[in-house]
Parts: structure tokens; C-alpha cells; sequence
């Protein structure tokens, strides 16, 4: 079988996939697996945002939050309208958000990320701005205390922690990794039990993917996403989307890394000019408009079977 091929074969399956878990959350809106309230909260990064760094740079300095409306949140939230059409979605997302920006705020007023080495991001070009000050987990549980009818909750973490302390141009030795991966799991796991703590809501914590296959192994994403996953599993309501299978299929057939350069190709912008060049300026490591789709794929299947 071909790359190309292969590429269309695994892009069917997502399909397929989606397609059955949306038809079921149609024909199913009362469930027993899918809990859905009026309002679907949105908690996370540059994913959740659906940030596209080519459309970032053509905006800036002008940017229009509003424009940036096909992320995973966006075809999630737009397959659980067919069940609940008056459902609203708010959505949290901060680019360069950390584990600890999320709970502790970027300590510049309306900014949201930062941190040790990241860069602020403006409060005004949110999709919906937090206080001045304050943090995404603040701004979260403000919205759950004033509504008790908010399910489901999305998250998705860790990336920009990984990323700032060893990226693709930094090195970390397995103990540093260990270290770094308890943090970032022990601050999850503080996140999501504030979240249980004011609501009820089913919650789905997403993983990650590596967009850097046979640069950056993909065994260590594994090793964060089973971090995060162990994390979900302490507390009730919450399961894990791990996205890394589509992503990377190598983690599945065993085989080099060098069999996930298509998949990761077609699901992110790291392939400028349709070559893989990690080194390239243009590369970016965010999904592509069929990349945030298939993440949304991920997270309907498991939230209609959690």
C-alpha cells in the first residue's frame, strides 16, 4: 500500500469514526454515555483556541478572534449543536498557556500565558477575555459557579510546559523528563479536581501529538499523554482523548517514525511547500483546518463512550 494511501486510509477511519459517533449523538441526545448541558466550556491552549500561526501573522497587529473559528472546539461544539441547537460555547483558550499560567495567571494584567519563557497573549484577542489579573482556571470556575447546567468541559495542557523546558532545540535527560512530566501531571490533576469540585459536568481531557516525528521521539509524547491519562482516571467524570495513534501512526505499527511524516503532513502546517522541514520558519506545529477535524473526531467518539 502506497503513502498516499495509507494517508487516505487512516483519514477514512477518522471520518467513519466521527461520522457513527455523531450520528449517535443525534439520534441518542439523552444517552446515558453523553452528558450534555446548555453550555460546553472550552479549556486549553492554542488548540483550543484553534490557532493557525500563518493566519496569525497575516492578521497582526489586527487580530479577530472571531476568525479564528475552525479549531477542534468549533466542530466539536458544532456537532453537539445538532443535539442541543440553543447550546453556547465558551471558549478559554489562551495560545502559550502552561499548566501553571492556567491556574496562576501570566502576572500581567490582561495578558493570559507567559511564564518563565513563553509570550503573553493579549486578554482582547480571546475569544472570551478573562478578568484583568486573572487566570484561565479563575475565569472557569467564575462560569461554573454562575451556571450549573455546563457540560462538557474540554481541556487540553501540557503542550507549551513540554515545549519551554525541552523543545526540539533543547535537551533533557530522562530524569528531567520524569520531573517535568510529574509537574506538569500534578498540575492537571489540580486543575481538573477544581473543575469537579463546582460541577458536575463530563469532562475529556485531550493528549497530545508529535509534530516533530524522528526529531523529538514519539515515545515521549506517549510518556506525557500516559502521565496526563493516569491523572484523568483519579477523577470522576473525566476521560482521556489521546490523539497521538492518528497523529503518529508509528506508535501503533511499531515501525520508524519516518511513517508518521504523511499523517502529520495532512493534520498539521509542518510540511511548508508539502515537505517536512521541522527547521523551516514556516513550519508550525499546529493542526491544519482536517487536523483540528480529526481532533474533534477524537473527542466526540470519547465523549459519547465515557
Amino acid at each position: 500500500m502506497s503513502v498516499r494511501s495509507r494517508v487516505r486510509t487512516r483519514l477514512l477511519v477518522c471520518c467513519v469514526a466521527t461520522v457513527a459517533a455523531l450520528g449517535a449523538l443525534v439520534l441518542a441526545p439523552t444517552a446515558g454515555a453523553a452528558k450534555l448541558g446548555n453550555t460546553y466550556l472550552a479549556l486549553g491552549d492554542s488548540l483550543a483556541y484553534g490557532y493557525h500561526a500563518a493566519q496569525f501573522q497575516a492578521e497582526y497587529p489586527n487580530i479577530n478572534p472571531a476568525s479564528f473559528n475552525d479549531g477542534y472546539v468549533d466542530d466539536f461544539g458544532a456537532a453537539l449543536k445538532l443535539a442541543n441547537p440553543k447550546l453556547q460555547v465558551i471558549n478559554d483558550g489562551c495560545p502559550g498557556e502552561t499548566t501553571e499560567t492556567m491556574i496562576k495567571g501570566s502576572g500581567i494584567p490582561f495578558f493570559c500565558a507567559g511564564g518563565p519563557t513563553g509570550t503573553p497573549f493579549p486578554d482582547v484577542w480571546l475569544h472570551h477575555p478573562y478578568p484583568a489579573g486573572g487566570s484561565q482556571l479563575a475565569d472557569a470556575e467564575a462560569i461554573l459557579k454562575a451556571n450549573h447546567n455546563v457540560s462538557p468541559i474540554t481541556l487540553d495542557i501540557g503542550a507549551n510546559d513540554a515545549l519551554q523546558a525541552c523543545g526540539p532545540t533543547k535537551t533533557c535527560t530522562p530524569a528531567q523528563l520524569g520531573a517535568l512530566y510529574a509537574k506538569i501531571a500534578g498540575n492537571v490533576y489540580i486543575i481538573l479536581t477544581k473543575l469537579r469540585a463546582l460541577s458536575s459536568a463530563q469532562i475529556v481531557l485531550m493528549g497530545l501529538y508529535n509534530p516533530f516525528p524522528t526529531v523529538v521521539p514519539d515515545a515521549a509524547t506517549a510518556a506525557l499523554n500516559a502521565a496526563e491519562a493516569s491523572v484523568a482516571g483519579k477523577v470522576s467524570g473525566v476521560s482521556f482523548a489521546n490523539p497521538l495513534p492518528l497523529f503518529n501512526p508509528s506508535v501503533i505499527t511499531g515501525g520508524p517514525e519516518t511513517q508518521d511524516i504523511p499523517t502529520i503532513c495532512a493534520f498539521t502546517a509542518m510540511c511548508p511547500g508539502g515537505v517536512y522541514n521541522p527547521a523551516s520558519p514556516k513550519a508550525d506545529i499546529h493542526p491544519t483546518k482536517l487536523g483540528y477535524g480529526v481532533l474533534a473526531g477524537v473527542i466526540t467518539v470519547d465523549f459519547l463512550t465515557h
